[in-house]
Formats: C-alpha cells, structure tokens, sequence
C-alpha cells in the first residue's frame, strides 16, 4: 500500500473541503472572568462571552478583554501585561486556544469555558514567552509555520518565494480563521507527493498534571507496510503511553477536540486536521 500511495500527486489524497472544515472548523464558547486580586471597582465586571474557533489565538482577544474590563482594573500609568489562566494555569498565547483546550481540559468541554484574565504580572507566568504586541504573534505563528515546511521538504525556500501579496494574505486567513483563503496559499507550498516528504510536521503535547512537554518526533508519512499511523508515531516518540497495540487505560490521545484512532494515518491528519501553523498537534493527557 505504501507504494501505490508514495507517488500519488498529494492533491489527490485530500477530501473535500468541507472535511478539513468540520475538523478545523470548530468553536469554543469562553467566558472570561476579570482575576478577583485585579477588581479594582466597586462591583465585580460582568464576564465577557465570546464564540473563538479552535484554530484562533489568544491575542486575537487582548483588545477586546481590554476594553471590556478597562473600567475595573487599575492601571496607575502602567502599561498592561494581559495573559490569561485557566484553573491557574497559564495559557501559552503562541498555541491555538483549541490546542490549549485539548491540553487543559480534553475530550469533555465545559460550555461555556471558564478563563480569568490577568492585567499584572505574576510568578504563575514565568513559563511564557513575552509578548509586547501583535508583531510578536506574528512571528511565532510565521516562524512555526516555516518550521513545518522545513520538516516536510528540508527547506523554506518554497515560502520565502512566496509574494508579499500572498504573505499578506496568509497572515490574513489566519488572523480571520479563514480556512478556505489559507488553504489556497497552504497548497502551493506542500510537498507534489508523499515520497518527497522528509518529515509530517507533528508536535507532541503530553499533559501529566501539573506539568506539560511540547515533543517535536521526526514522523515520516510512510513505514514499510503502509502509511505510518498514530500508533506508528507513538512507538518512536512515546512508547510508554502505550501497551501493545493500544493506549494506556489512562491515556486519552486528541486531535481537533476528538479523540484519535492509534491506527488513522498521519498523512491524513496532515492533509485534513493541520491548524494555522501549519502543525498536526497531538495532545497525550494522562490520567492521573
């Protein structure tokens, strides 16, 4: 099966469109509180509701937060250090809030989500990276995509080549969450076919409260006797979260909000459940 699927030009290996939207196309209903510490107001603000796809980012809210809890907070003439935690946990605003969202919480979803959102700094943040500002997001969501390409051609020429118009609309696609106009600058810069693919562009998140790994694993697209599968990635990457053939009974392993079967295909997972960045990213919770 292996050679029958290597030399098949890749863009006949991707379903319809509507698959990768009802994969990627996905929503999470936050309600984000302001910290109590930080209420500098008479009352408590009310919260604020807001639908985000799965594939958004936490900055793409910052402006808003601001402005809706401006009048509570005291700012004293200092500039705000807006982050948000969720069961005091700070969230990493270079991943998407879906991949948080599987990371944090798994396959069941309180809806809505509760956040709380912090204006000052604390030690609780000393994990995240700084942030100054829109331009910092864009780097890292650009630089991780172009991390992607490199592991799957072993290069990022295709993208520098690409038009500024194009990098514009690229950026654009993904401050919308446009899946649709991402995935037609997306296509020009993937490998013709699975052959010429080095390395999927995985990342592996293992959530083993309190603590969390972010594992960059070469996976290749193919093993000997078929396309390589998440089971076949795991026995590389992470042999302990399994036992035999299938997960530990305390292992639950997500893609997307769902779980995933050890034996999908990781090319597929590639092709059709990839975020903004260009990254498969895999969560492994386990159980404590």
């Amino acid at each position: 099966m292996a050679a029958d699927l290597k030399d098949v030009p890749l863009h006949q290996l991707v379903e319809p469109f509507d698959t990768r939207q009802q994969l990627c196309g996905g929503q999470l209903l936050l309600r984000i509180r302001l910290a109590s510490d930080e209420v500098a107001s008479l009352t408590e603000p009310d919260p604020l509701f807001r639908l985000v796809p799965r594939v958004a980012y936490l900055p793409f809210l910052f402006h808003e937060v601001l402005e809706h809890f401006k009048k509570s907070i005291s700012r004293m003439g200092q500039p705000c250090e807006l982050w948000f935690d969720y069961n005091n946990i700070a969230l990493k605003w270079h991943f998407p809030v879906g991949v948080l969202c599987d990371s944090l919480v798994g396959l069941e979803v309180p809806v809505p989500w509760d956040l709380t959102v912090h204006f000052r700094g604390n030690s609780s943040m000393k994990d995240l990276l700084p942030f100054s500002g829109m331009a910092d997001l864009q780097r890292a969501v650009m630089n991780a995509f172009k991390q992607a390409l490199f592991l799957e051609v072993g290069s990022t020429s295709r993208f520098m080549r690409l038009e500024k118009k194009e990098h514009m609309t690229l950026w654009d696609a993904i401050l919308h969450s446009d899946l649709k106009t991402f995935i037609s600058v997306e296509e020009k810069l993937m490998c013709n076919t699975l052959a010429e693919c080095k390395s999927l562009a995985v990342r592996l998140h293992l959530w083993l409260p309190p603590d969390e790994d972010v594992l960059l694993r070469r996976a290749p697209a193919l093993a000997e006797n078929g396309p390589a599968t998440v089971r076949d990635f795991l026995r590389v990457a992470m042999p302990p979260l399994l036992e035999g053939q299938e997960l530990r009974p305390d292992v639950e392993m997500l893609c997307q909000g769902l779980a995933v079967p050890l034996d999908t295909p990781l090319f597929w997972l590639a092709l059709h459940a990839s975020y903004l960045d260009h990254f498969v990213h895999l969560v492994a919770r386990v159980r404590g």
